[in-house]
């Protein structure tokens, strides 16, 4: 056992040494330092004194010698004051110094007084270890040696008398310096590796901090960058829809393009919830107030969910407020994902009944200085409902509640957790009343503030109407002396602002890249250009800078007006700082693509008089039948199928073959 503690305290020391080297050589020469100063002047001090006062006093030649001695060991201290100094020089300096100092106090104690007993070197053995700093086993050598060498000087100098009680007074002196180096030693040892291990620990966990920080600012980058490139072709199917939509009145179109809507908006909701958790988790998401209407976000809410209800069998019950005002101002944005989160879950955990949506408003009226609303937001179903000691899992990320009953249900975990994010930013929080087996009750409060107090009335007709208006197209518009240029890195994504602006009659240039886009604005005056924010080479921020930059440029100071996949909280702020008039997120909704034209467009060029309902086309289909090998007609059809027959249609023709490429279908 005896051997263990030595082997650990060797292992112990030899760490702190390897640790703490350079600050032990810092501070034995700083003592050394301040000690040879004070030394010096109370050693002059104390002879002037005694020679002064202590009448017969003589000085003897011994003192002469500890006085250079002590004079010599400051100026080697002043002299290594700036100098770099090893652990082997500082160890070499302090032994010979502190050994001739220790035998200059042996001389004076024992040589002038053979009749008295010794007085400073008992003393100064148990100072040792105080003021000098080193490996345990110097402290036994050194002293062992220098006390040795007392006793004998002592047995043959002095009286037996007194050379006996020096030898008991050093004998006593170095077992009190024993006890209190080993002390020293031990405490020392300890400090220091307790704040080496402390230092350490709080290194790695700066390290690991720093760690987790870039690896969650590398995730979020990466969904954010993932994002972007999902909406891209997401965005560019939904815009090629829009097209056929628009362009072409067929039965068997609209329920396609009914279906790719839905699929797409659906796919674009969950990329969002991915998006918007890694945000809230990196601690950027904000809100983003506008102007909006309120009937309009709950009929793209009930259009995005009722077909999902219908396929179910379970009726979809919307009930707003009629004297609910209909012009609102907030983040509409979150908003609408948050309703969305929650009408989803009550669809797709109820499998019969109803699906209740309740719109209200809590407010002081026309009285209320700042026009400030509660709006509240209800939303019932007949479902599952959810057990009690459920309720801690229905917002924590990734959870699935009763996952083994629940496994077929689609979805990412995230809903739940996302709206109680959302309502947290809004100052709000999710409500949740539920009967297990028999359904739930989901419900919030949100100030919103209330642009017009004019009420949204019979939100049955109103729904009526924009459903009715949004089948046709009237092009708010018509520019055909307008110059446009479109910067796009992605030919459908031009393929589909080219052709939602067709019938404004503009005139539109294209450019596939900033390089090209460039050139391009150096050789033509225009009075507008649209310009994609994320293109290979060079994005759309360095193009418009490198446009501003050129004083010959034509376009230096025409609007610009930055395209995006991924808008954001204060899109409009960064883009305007980055020398953009405003901004459009995609997919390009083409009555607000046409709404910011007429807002930068010259005056003079657009006309807005004259608006006609868009005539849409029957389109010619050739109607195929595929024997198959049993010698029948197989009526199923894929997407190749549906393209054949508008193989008359040109423009139809090709517009579903870019899908097709899209979704790599060859």
């Amino acid at each position: 056992m005896l051997r263990e503690t030595i082997e650990n305290f060797k292992k112990n020391e030899d760490k702190y040494f390897e640790i703490c080297e350079h600050n032990i050589v810092q501070t034995n020469m700083s003592v050394q330092r301040k000690m040879s100063i004070t030394l010096v002047g109370i050693y002059l001090v104390m002879l002037i004194f005694a020679r002064m006062l202590l009448q017969g006093f003589r000085v003897h030649k011994t003192y002469y010698a500890l006085f250079s001695l002590i004079v010599l060991f400051f100026v080697t201290n002043q002299f290594l004051k700036d100098k770099v100094v090893t652990m082997k020089l500082c160890r070499t300096e302090s032994i010979i110094f502190y050994g001739l100092l220790y035998l200059s106090l042996i001389s004076i104690d024992v040589m002038p007084y053979k009749d008295q007993p010794a007085g400073l070197f008992p003393f100064f053995l148990i100072m040792f270890s105080i003021i000098y700093i080193d490996r345990l086993k110097l402290y036994v050598i050194f002293e062992l040696t220098l006390s040795v060498l007392f006793c004998v000087t002592c047995f043959y100098w002095k009286e037996n008398f007194y050379s006996s009680r020096d030898v008991f007074s050093v004998i006593s002196s170095l077992f009190v310096s024993a006890i209190s180096t080993i002390i020293l030693v031990n405490l020392r040892i300890k400090e220091a590796l307790n704040a080496a291990s402390l230092e350490e620990m709080g290194s790695k966990a700066a390290e690991a901090e720093a760690n987790a920080i870039a690896a969650n600012g590398a995730k979020t980058q990466f969904l954010s960058q993932m994002s972007h490139e999902i909406r891209t072709p997401i965005n560019a199917i939904l815009g090629m829809n829009e097209l056929i939509s628009r362009e072409y009145d067929d039965p068997d179109l609209k329920k396609y393009s009914h279906g790719i809507k839905t699929a797409g908006n659906t796919l674009l909701a969950l990329v969002n919830d991915v998006l918007a958790f890694s945000k809230i988790e990196a601690g950027k998401m904000e809100l983003f107030n506008v102007d909006y209407d309120l009937a309009d976000m709950i009929t793209e809410l009930v259009n995005m969910v009722d077909e999902r209800a219908k396929n179910k069998g379970l009726k979809l019950n919307v009930i707003v407020n009629s004297q609910t005002p209909h012009l609102l101002y907030g983040d509409n944005v979150r908003l609408k994902q948050i309703i969305l989160n929650i009408l989803t879950n009550a669809i797709k955990y109820t499998e019969h009944g109803e699906v209740r949506f309740s719109v209200d408003f809590i407010s002081g009226g026309h009285l209320d200085a700042q026009g400030i609303i509660g709006l509240k937001i209800s939303v019932s179903d007949t479902g599952i409902g959810i057990r009690d000691e459920d309720m801690e899992k229905l917002f924590a990320p990734f959870e699935r509640l009763e996952g083994s009953r629940n496994r077929n249900v689609e979805g990412s975990g995230l809903g739940m957790s996302i709206v109680q994010k959302f309502l947290q930013l809004m100052n709000s929080e999710l409500h949740v009343k539920s009967e297990y087996g028999k359904g739930s009750t989901f419900s919030f409060v949100v100030n919103q503030k209330a642009k017009s107090w004019e009420p949204i009335g019979d939100f049955k007709v109103a729904y009526d109407k924009i459903i009715q208006d949004d089948g046709k197209y009237t092009e708010l518009f018509t520019a055909p002396d307008a110059e446009i240029l479109i910067v796009d890195d992605n030919d459908i994504n031009l393929v589909v602002a080219r052709n939602l602006l067709k019938d404004t009659h503009v005139n539109i240039d294209t450019a596939s890249s900033g390089k090209e886009a460039l050139v391009m604005s150096q050789e033509k005056k225009y009075d507008i250009m649209l310009i994609d924010h994320r293109m290979p080479e060079m994005d759309g921020m360095e193009l418009l800078w490198r446009i501003r930059s050129e004083e010959s440029n034509p376009n230096k100071d025409t609007p610009s007006i930055a395209l995006t996949a991924n808008a954001f909280a204060g899109a409009r702020d960064v883009y305007q700082k980055s020398g953009f008039e405003d901004y459009l997120s995609k997919p390009i909704i083409g009555d607000v693509l046409e709404r910011m034209l007429i807002k930068y467009l010259p005056e003079d060029k657009v006309n807005t008089d004259g608006k006609h309902e868009k005539v849409k086309r029957k389109p010619t289909k050739v109607v195929k039948n595929i024997p198959t090998s049993f010698g029948r007609s197989d009526n199923s059809e894929d997407i190749k199928d549906v393209r054949e027959k508008y193989t008359d249609d040109k423009e139809l023709y090709d517009a579903i073959g870019l899908l097709m490429h899209r979704a790599n279908i060859e």
